[in-house]
Formats: C-alpha cells, structure tokens, sequence
C-alpha cells in the first residue's frame, strides 16, 4: 500500500511538473484554464477536509485534467465577492466529478480551484476507509500539527 507521502508527491509532481504549463484550451470557456498554487492548496491541504477525501482527489488529478479538456458547458455558476466559481460536472465510470474554475470577474483569467468527487456508494466510501486507516493513523502520528482528527459522518 502507497504512503500518504508518496501519494502527496506524486499528486504533486503531475500538477506542477506534467499538467501545469502545457494547459489546453478549455471547450467551455474557450480560453486556458491556468493551474495555480491557490488551487493546489485549496485541493491538498484544505484544513477541514479528511484526509482520506485529499487523497481521492490527489489520485484522480488526470479525471480533473480530462474534464477540463474535454467539457464543452458549465454547469453552475456562482459568485463569491469578486470572484465568479464555475462548476463542470462529468461522469466517468461510477464516480461523479466536479471540477470547480475560479475567474476574477466574468473577463479574468481561468484558475482551476477544485476538484470533487462523489457517487461513491456507502459500501464502497466504508471499504475506503477501511484500507486507509493505517495510512491515516500513520500519517497523523507522524504530522500531528496538520491533521485535525479523523471526522465520521
């Protein structure tokens, strides 16, 4: 079984060393939708997100990077402050993804934000969980300052 370090670096070396900089030009909104450390951050480090939830993200960049080039709608749109969130949604498989693209007002420049999956059933969610958990107490008890406890639903 992977470490979560491991995990981490990888996810980390496909967005800054393979996807960022050869972005493609988005069918949805015709224009490059740029990978940024905002996104980064807000994907693997969030501080109220599971741990398990950051790593199911990190291991499905490449879906994210397939929705974004091949998406040729948004599907929602909201407005925080400034700042308007787009949201593709796509279905691969049994897993429902949404890649969520920030814009500083309607004629900024395209920053992925998010990316989001869901779909899982209960059963699947709880097998998860299940073969992460000595990646999670192992990981925990090695970072106790970036952890917050495991939270159950």
């Amino acid at each position: 079984m992977a470490r979560v370090a491991d995990i981490i670096a990888k996810a980390k070396d496909y967005y800054f060393n393979q996807w960022r900089g050869h972005e493609k030009i988005s069918p949805a909104f015709g224009e490059k939708v740029y990978l940024t450390g905002v996104g980064w951050r807000h994907i693997a480090h969030h501080p109220r997100r599971l741990l398990i939830d950051k790593i199911i993200r990190l291991k499905n960049l490449g879906l994210a990077r397939e929705v974004l080039e091949t998406a040729n709608t948004y599907q929602t749109i909201n407005q925080k402050g400034k700042f308007i969130l787009y949201g593709i949604t796509a279905i691969k498989g049994n897993k429902r993804i949404k890649v969520v693209v920030s814009s500083k007002g309607k004629t900024g420049r395209k920053i992925l934000f998010s990316v989001m999956f869901k779909g899982l059933n209960k059963r699947e969610r709880q097998q998860i969980l299940e073969q992460n958990e000595k990646l999670i107490t192992d990981f925990r008890r090695k970072n106790p300052r970036i952890m917050p406890k495991l939270r159950r639903k």
